[in-house]
């Protein structure tokens, strides 16, 4: 039991290697058997927990001071169930097409490993080392089309990428030179005597910066849509849906360790900043995996307003969010492989009639479409609540909080048009492609069903005080949905001239480093007037 923690670590890595090694078709189905045995350890590790309690892994009899450290809690192992589940929804939907490449499926369940150590690592640079690995990996996913597209937008992930980790470096630099130790409980003891000092704000900013790129924050986005939309489909699901999250949740564990409110504000205009613009550039797409990508952007800066509070019920609904969002996004952009493998199309514009052609995915993905813009009854109603009753002491928050809102309900009607219209003679024939998107979806009733129990559990929090029949929350709703149905039909669907040079905005590689000195330098001037 006590190592659990390691065998969710290196059982897939080394799978992964037996794998490349012997390249054997036969051979492949180990990913199988490993992710039964990862699934199996997760929920036995899972029942030995407590509320409240944590348990902490370190090797060798070393010092904490200089030993590697895993540390899990209900934070941690929330995260190990969504990446078996999701990492089940993506070896499932790739299997039919990638059961014989053995290389994409060394580099896909090598991530798994990689992951399971970046969530569970009590140590900075470790985490660090993780983060690095995991870009890599993800990399090589990216651009394993090999076209020359899907090679530069990789390319641009992978150096973007670790140009914000240099700024991660250079916060470990001033943090150990503070506190001795790269340890996080240790660093979280330690900084309290020295919280306000100017290396300490330092290394937050640079630290901050550079999980800012992971997370793909306001203004330092720009890697996210070209990796999307260059990756294969179901890459960009376990993108969208998993990866990108890593940063969310170094934001969590790493703003925990240094204690620091000052930027509570700072954090929450980021958020709508990067919310708002995200679904901007969404609204005007054409692209469906453009679309999805940024509409990813979206929905992270609504994540970051409700963490912004760092504590308390719209905290909660934050890492509620990011649940929601994972399994929502995942099944939204595996819908669209199937879409996109029917119609052989990407242009939202020229793809019409899927309802018919694919009714079950259409369904799903509808349903999941409509949870995302907080309808009640459904789980994305579950975290906007949470983040709507934390924000209600502050009037314009709450009123920023709608509007967010509604861009997403305006994303709905966007990507809505190309449901209806007349039936192509294709029909869903593939188990391989439905299973993984009812998995999902199963999963996304599951966060409805058991909502109370599991804010208990995860949160110790007793959700019971959300109500589905709130006659408020429906008329808000319903008003949210027929502004997004006018803003849609006689502004989005015109594609104005504004909306066209919108969609052809386009950062180059010096334009988007030029915006994280920026974002470096507001922090910086931020800590100054804090």
């Amino acid at each position: 039991m006590e190592f659990i923690p390691v065998y969710l670590i290196f059982i897939p890595i080394l799978a992964s290697i037996v794998i490349y090694l012997f390249h054997n078709k036969y051979l492949n189905y180990l990913v199988f058997v490993v992710q039964i045995l990862i699934t199996a350890l997760t929920l036995i590790f899972y029942r030995s927990f407590e509320v409240n309690t944590t348990k902490t892994l370190v090797f060798g009899s070393w010092s904490q001071n200089i030993g590697i450290a895993l540390k899990n809690d209900h934070l941690s192992l929330l995260f190990m169930l969504l990446t078996v589940l999701i990492w089940w929804a993506i070896l499932i939907y790739s299997w039919n097409k990638r059961k014989h490449d053995y290389k994409f499926l060394f580099f896909l369940i090598f991530l798994e490993g990689c992951f399971f150590g970046l969530i569970q690592t009590n140590d900075l640079f470790n985490l660090f080392v993780f983060i690095e690995i995991i870009t890599i990996l993800s990399t090589i996913l990216i651009l394993y089309k090999k076209d020359g597209f899907s090679v530069r937008a990789g390319l641009y992930y992978l150096l973007f990428n670790s140009v914000g980790m240099i700024f991660f470096l250079i916060g470990l630099i001033f943090l150990y030179n503070t506190n001795g130790t790269l340890n996080m409980d240790l660093i979280a003891q330690r900084i309290v005597a020295v919280r306000g000092s100017d290396s300490i704000l330092f290394s937050y900013v640079f630290i901050m910066v550079a999980v800012g790129v992971k997370s793909a924050f306001f203004p330092v986005y720009n890697w996210l849509p070209k990796a999307h939309s260059a990756a294969p489909t179901a890459i960009s699901a376990l993108l969208s849906g998993l990866l990108v999250k890593s940063g969310l949740y170094a934001f969590i564990r790493l703003n925990n360790m240094y204690g620091l409110t000052m930027f509570s504000d700072f954090f929450f205009y980021l958020g709508f900043f990067t919310a708002i613009s995200g679904a901007i550039f969404a609204i005007c797409q054409k692209d469906l995996k453009q679309l999805l990508a940024f509409s990813t952007i979206s929905q992270i800066g609504v994540i970051l307003v409700g963490l912004s509070s760092f504590t308390g019920t719209a905290f909660v609904g934050g890492v509620f969010h990011i649940v929601n969002h994972a399994l929502i996004k995942s099944l939204l952009f595996l819908g669209a492989g199937v879409i996109i493998k029917n119609y052989s199309k990407l242009k939202i514009t020229e793809i019409r009639g899927v309802f018919k052609t694919l009714p079950v995915t259409s369904s799903l993905m509808i349903i999941a479409m409509i949870s995302l813009t907080g309808v009640p009854l459904m789980n994305g109603f579950i975290s906007k609540s949470l983040i709507k009753y934390g924000l209600q002491a502050s009037p314009y928050k709450l009123a920023m909080f709608h509007i967010l809102n509604l861009g997403t309900a305006v994303l709905l009607f966007k990507l809505a048009q190309i449901f209806y219209g007349k039936a192509v003679k294709r029909k869903e024939k593939s188990l391989g492609d439905i299973a993984p998107i009812v998995l999902v979806s199963l999963a996304c009733i599951a966060l409805v069903v058991f909502y109370t129990p599991i804010g208990q559990q995860f949160f110790n929090l007793n959700l019971s005080f959300i109500n589905f029949f709130k006659y408020s929350d429906w008329i808000t709703y319903f008003i949210t949905i027929v502004l997004a149905y006018l803003i849609n039909k006689f502004f989005v669907a015109k594609d104005f001239k504004i909306i066209r040079s919108i969609r052809r905005i386009n950062f180059s590689f010096g334009a988007t480093n030029f915006l994280l000195v920026l974002f470096v330098f507001i922090m910086i001037v931020y800590k100054f007037l804090a």
